[in-house]
């Protein structure tokens, strides 16, 4: 595990749209949720969001995202941070996912929580679009070969492969307009 020069210790205020987003989408039942307790002028109960940087140069909400995003919207232009050094982020596998998740975002011209106005769906959405997503992610990031991911982009090379089954049976492809494609492996 490599340290980040942007590793710190303790809790610094950083503005909102210097972070970035390890996410596509937000969730509208989360935003309800913050809302109930969110107070725009009293950051007491306010937790600091965990950041971390992936070999970017740049520190990246590693969760919060829903929060960051009410916080932004509310106008507040500076959120407490803290650096997230915990296994499950900071691990040769977790930078691995989290580095492909900001690829993902990436790809959509997302940088900051601003750039998620426009991509917030309900709960039932939510699951599909990300979590999911997440799922097949994870068995293409980890559970495949390099060979595998090679031979599976390949197939439909005018398609980004995004993640496979955990059986391996179907491959997740989406055009650069974000339409998703499943096929069955070969």
């Amino acid at each position: 595990m490599k340290t980040s020069d942007l590793a710190f210790s303790g809790i610094r205020n950083i503005p909102v749209y210097l972070l970035g987003i390890s996410q596509l989408y937000i969730s509208e039942d989360k935003i309800k949720n913050v809302l109930a307790w969110f107070r725009k002028n009293d950051f007491s109960h306010y937790a600091p969001l965990p950041v971390h940087d992936f070999g970017n140069d740049r520190l990246t909400l590693t969760d919060g995202h829903t929060r960051a995003y009410v916080a932004w919207q509310s106008g507040i232009s500076e959120i407490p941070v803290k650096y997230d050094s915990d296994d499950i982020v900071a691990s040769d596998e977790g930078i691995k996912l989290y580095q492909n998740d900001i690829a993902w975002c990436d790809r959509f011209n997302l940088k900051s929580v601003c750039d998620l106005a426009g991509r917030i769906v309900s709960g039932s959405e939510y699951k599909r679009l990300w979590e999911d997503r997440c799922d097949v992610g994870y068995n293409l990031i980890i559970n495949s070969s390099e060979q595998e991911k090679v031979l599976w982009a390949r197939l439909h090379s005018n398609l980004f492969l995004f993640g496979v089954s955990e059986d391996k049976k179907r491959l997740f492809y989406e055009n650069t307009a974000g339409d998703v494609f499943v096929f069955d492996a070969k």
